[in-house]
């Protein structure tokens, strides 16, 4: 069995560089991070986790608390999170709160009681003020995707608004004006975001905010199925979809129902890896999730490591797209 001294001796470096390594107690460059990880993986090290937590007391497990495990978009983060915790030391493992904050809660008061080192949080509560008693001072959460109005935390969030635009510019240059839309659940910032970003686009273009055309769901219960037919019952021509479960829906929809609406278009969101299934003519919004969970590992292990520095906020932004 490999011991910390072989990995240190087939790294080049010092037994402390290890542990720092490791621990994630110290910055190291990157290049002799990189030795020492291939290094511990061509001798298949495994660090004694007992004792490595009685010496720093940290379990070097990260928690993820997602409100949707089956929504690919959440799939999608978890794979880059996982892999860019699992390159520094660290586990990661994850709770589905399906959307209830009852069940975020339950879970954020079992995790914080010693069981993780950190929390990377996709929160469904409509405010800071609902889930702040169940937080202890100091212990390190990091907010992801949605923002909670007044939260302290480190947020790695989306920016979608020059991606609706330049969609909704593509629609009314190909003569749309009756355009429909579909949001998620309204108290999250990011369905507040997009549909204010598609009613300033309908301002701004001197097109009238015609609200009986706005309709608002949650993905969970894949109504945007039947919205998206109410909406085009309503003579709207085309639609922006506020997220990638929601488009699913509504090209089923408009599968299904291609020839009483043969002109109908959407503007929606997928993953880049699905695009081509769900993408047209007239183009798709593409989520960026892989640097979603990139800078979420990042952001809370720099927040275990320096606990006092000042807040951060890490925009990642969406791409509008079309087929060349």
């Amino acid at each position: 069995m490999s011991t910390m001294k072989d990995v240190a001796k087939k790294a080049g470096v010092s037994v402390a560089t290890v542990s720092y390594a490791i621990n994630g107690t110290k910055a190291l460059s990157p290049e002799t991070l990189a030795k020492v990880r291939a290094a511990i993986k061509e001798l298949k090290y495994s660090p004694d986790q007992t004792a490595k937590s009685f010496k720093t007391g940290r379990k070097h497990i990260i928690a993820f608390i997602v409100p949707d495990i089956s929504n690919n978009y959440f799939s999608n983060i978890i794979d880059s999170l996982e892999q860019e915790l699992r390159n520094s030391g660290y586990t990661l493992i994850i709770t589905n709160t399906k959307e209830s904050l009852d069940l975020e809660i339950e879970q954020l008061k079992y995790l914080t009681s010693g069981i993780v080192d950190g929390i990377v949080l996709a929160s469904s509560a409509k405010n800071y003020k609902e889930i702040a008693p169940y937080i202890p001072a100091g212990f390190p959460v990091i907010l992801v995707d949605r923002k909670l109005k007044g939260c302290p935390f480190d947020i790695i969030s989306v920016s979608d608004t020059d991606a609706i635009e330049q969609g909704m510019d593509y629609l009314l240059s190909c003569g749309h004006t009756k355009i429909g839309y579909i949001g998620d659940a309204p108290h999250l910032s990011t369905s507040k975001e997009r549909l204010q970003a598609y009613m300033n686009f309908l301002t701004e273009h001197d097109l009238p905010v015609d609200h009986d055309r706005i309709k608002e769901t949650t993905s969970l219960t894949h109504s945007a199925y039947d919205l998206t037919g109410q909406l085009l019952a309503q003579s709207c021509t085309a639609l922006v979809i506020g997220n990638n479960v929601m488009t699913v829906d509504a090209c089923c929809y408009l599968n299904q129902h291609h020839a009483d609406y043969p002109n109908a278009r959407l503007l929606g969101y997928q993953h880049k890896d699905l695009c081509r299934l769900f993408s047209s003519d007239d183009g798709i919004i593409v989520q960026n999730e892989y640097d979603m969970g990139i800078s979420a590992a990042r952001q809370i292990l720099n927040r275990i490591q320096e606990p006092e520095s000042s807040r951060k906020e890490i925009i990642i932004y969406n791409e509008y797209t079309r087929p060349d």
